[in-house]
Formats: structure tokens, C-alpha cells, sequence
């Protein structure tokens, strides 16, 4: 009996199996075997009957699906062997080496940049599905934890009253969830505190993932910043002056040399390409990934609903913090709760599916602005994990893109 066949009995047996491992249809090789899982799927957190699965398969492929006589002979099949997950990973794999001989026969024949990231892509997925998994022992752990002590801090500094709150500084392993209301500066902030980790550390590498405007629009913000040329200026390009189209084009010119970022834009919006996209760069420098926004990132499987895939993004992200030991600061919605309420100071509760958005993040900071000074921005550090939560006041030039200190509201 093959590991097909042996899975597939036993998920017939067993409705928990499909919610305790990872499974996709697309794995199986046998075309009967990828129907039942695919019916199993979207039977998902049912306590189904043979019955329900073979109607399922039926609605996928009513020549193909064989008898409910079928399926309850497979299901009398089961070895019950309790190894569900070791049989999932080796059909993974299996369908991996498929995949790879085509992939690599492909690149072999065109050499083109889009089959070589395939290629590529594939044998990271490899890879994580062969990791071998701790043990849970924590020998390796008290030694890493002993030489941490003796070790500098790792703290990326920004913004000191933001510093104080995450003590210190940015640290890896971390999701940060950056939330407010359109036009509460989100993306500027985000933009400030990368040119802060940029110029206040060393070894420090950035991706900015933006998924609502092109790369020089995004880096016009920083140049405006830099520079202190209005912002608006560059609309169209023909009211600036010749002295400050030098001067913006010498700023650029500066981060793009300087600087160890990269801008990715709307082609990378779906979730396994920011993923391929961020191990590419992991390396020996401290790395801080922004992802602007959460609400427009895309998973492969269409059915999911807005949850569902909400669900997906934030999970994965959080996966990569603690696998690799990166930052990742993703920026994400506020709902029309908060302006429908006298006290307009954000809460938790108004993120945007904030389900996950609030369990996944080690820090939330939610952006509000000031009723009676709308320069006076909000930074609210409203879930701190690690540290202290609190109010860290700011103050927003829009003109240039900028966010620096509120000394009236903080003293130090």
C-alpha cells in the first residue's frame, strides 16, 4: 500500500487528521486519491461520514468519483499507524522531486530569470519540508542564552521614546503590527523609522514591501524627507527648481548607495512571494522587513475568506521572525469604530480583522492623530509582549514626509 493510499485511509477514518497537519491535494500524484483529499478539504472541521465525502467528490467530478463502496473498502484499509504526519511529508517531497524535474528541465532549456526563481523557490520549499525539528531539549538553548549575556545589545535604535518602549530598540524575532485610519501617516512612519534604522546603525539591511504605489513614488517621500523639498512638488516634476532636482536627484542617489534596502512592489503581493522574496535576503547583516499592507496580501487558495487569509498572513509572518530572527513591521487598517466614538484614541479591538493581527504581533502600535492639532501624531504602543506599553508623542511635517520628536509631550 502505497503513502497515497495509506494517507488517504486514514483520513477517511480519522476527520481530525486534515486540521492537525498540512495537506494540499495538489501533493497527490494519483487523480483519485487528490479528489478524496480535496473533498476532505472542504469538508475541513466536519465530523464527516462517507457518505458527505463522496457527495463532495461527486460535486467535483460526477464521472470520476467512483462509489461510496469505493471509499468504505479504502477506509477498511487504514494501517492506524499514528503516522499521519511523516506519510503527508514524504508525498510532499515526492511531489516536490516532480515538480523540480520539470522546473530544472525548464531552466535548462530557457535560462530565464522567471524559471531560475521558480527553480529556486522549489528547492527552498524542499528544504523546510526536510528541516529536522528540534527536540525540545534545551541544552543548545542555555548555551546560546549564557553567550547572550556576554554579548552587546542587538537593539536597532530609531526614535527614542519608541526605544524605550521596545527596550532599547528593534529587536529580531519580532512581527510588529503598524495600524491607523487612511492618511494617519502609516506609510511615512514606516518610511522615517527605516531612514532611522539606516542612519542610527550599522550592519543593518531593509525591504519595503508597498503594495499601493511604484518604487520612486515611495522613494520620492524619503528624498522629500531628506532634502526638505515639499512633497508635493514632485507632482509632475515641473515646479521644481533646477537647484532642488540636483539636490533630490544627489539624495537618491546617497540612499540608493548607502542604504541596504530594496523596494518591492504590487507583484509581490502574494503572501509565498514576500515569504521566497525575504530568505533571499536574510544574511549576516540585522534585517527589518515593512510590508504595507496587511489587507492587501494574497494567498493561493481563493476559497479562504477575508479571516481565513488574514489568519494565513499573520501566521506566516510570525513563522519567519522566529525561524530566521528578523523583524518584520507590518502595517495594516483601523476600522470606522474608532471615529464613531467621543474618545478617538484607537484600541486593540479596532484593528481590521484583528483576530490574529493582535494574538500574532509581539508589538501593536496604533497611529492616531491629535483632535485639536492634527501635526500631533499618536504613536500608542498598545501590546508590548516584551516591554512596557504607553504613548510615544510625535509630531508630522506632511509637507516633507517627516515624523520627528514631540519635546512638548516628551521630556525623556
Amino acid at each position: 500500500m502505497n503513502n497515497e493510499l495509506s494517507l488517504v485511509a486514514e483520513m477517511l477514518n480519522n476527520p481530525s487528521i486534515i486540521t492537525s497537519i498540512d495537506i494540499d491535494s495538489e501533493w497527490f500524484e494519483s487523480p483519485q486519491q487528490k479528489m478524496i483529499v480535496e473533498a476532505l478539504t472542504r469538508l475541513r472541521g466536519m465530523n464527516y461520514t462517507t457518505e458527505q465525502v463522496y457527495r463532495e467528490m461527486r460535486s467535483i467530478d460526477l464521472f470520476s468519483a467512483g462509489t461510496v463502496d469505493d471509499l468504505e473498502t479504502l477506509k477498511g484499509l487504514a494501517p492506524q499507524l499514528g503516522i499521519e504526519r511523516e506519510l503527508a511529508r514524504q508525498i510532499h517531497n515526492a511531489y516536490l522531486d516532480r515538480k523540480l524535474h520539470t522546473a530544472s528541465t525548464d531552466y535548462a532549456q530557457t535560462l530565464s530569470k522567471t524559471d531560475g526563481d521558480k527553480l529556486q523557490r522549489l528547492l527552498e520549499e524542499k528544504r523546510e519540508v526536510n528541516h529536522i525539528k528540534s527536540d525540545g531539549r534545551l541544552d543548545v538553548a542555555f548555551a546560546e542564552f549564557c553567550d547572550s549575556l556576554d554579548r552587546p545589545s542587538n537593539a536597532m535604535t530609531t526614535y527614542k521614546p519608541l526605544d524605550d518602549f521596545l527596550g532599547g530598540g528593534i529587536t529580531g524575532g519580532k512581527l510588529i503590527v503598524l495600524a491607523g485610519r487612511p492618511a494617519a501617516g502609516k506609510t511615512a512612519f514606516a518610511l522615517n523609522i527605516m531612514y532611522e534604522l539606516f542612519t542610527k546603525n550599522d550592519d543593518v539591511a531593509c525591504d519595503f514591501f508597498t503594495f499601493e504605489m511604484g518604487q520612486n513614488e515611495l522613494m520620492t517621500r524619503l528624498v522629500s524627507k531628506v532634502t526638505n523639498i515639499n512633497s508635493l512638488l514632485f507632482v509632475g516634476k515641473d515646479k521644481l527648481s533646477p537647484d532642488n532636482k540636483v539636490k533630490a536627484r544627489e539624495a537618491y542617489e546617497a540612499m540608493k548607495r548607502s542604504f541596504d534596502m530594496r523596494v518591492f512592489t504590487s507583484e509581490y503581493s502574494n503572501l509565498n512571494d514576500i515569504k521566497y522574496a525575504i530568505k533571499k535576503r536574510i544574511g549576516d547583516k540585522r534585517y527589518v522587513a515593512f510590508v504595507d499592507y496587511a489587507g492587501l496580501i494574497t494567498v493561493n487558495d481563493a476559497r479562504k475568506n477575508e479571516r481565513q487569509v488574514m489568519n494565513e498572513v499573520t501566521r506566516e509572518l510570525k513563522k519567519l521572525t522566529t525561524d530566521y530572527g528578523i523583524t518584520i513591521i507590518l502595517l495594516a487598517q483601523l476600522s470606522r469604530a474608532v471615529e464613531q466614538r467621543q474618545d478617538k484614541r484607537p484600541m486593540l479591538s479596532d484593528l481590521k480583522e484583528s483576530g490574529s493581527l493582535e494574538q500574532d504581533a509581539n508589538v501593536t502600535l496604533l497611529l492616531s492623530t491629535d483632535e485639536k492639532d492634527s501635526r500631533k501624531i499618536r504613536c500608542d504602543v498598545a501590546k508590548n509582549r516584551e516591554g512596557m506599553t504607553g504613548i510615544a508623542p510625535f509630531i508630522f511635517d506632511k509637507k516633507h514626509m517627516d515624523f520627528s520628536i514631540d519635546f512638548d509631550e516628551w521630556r525623556g
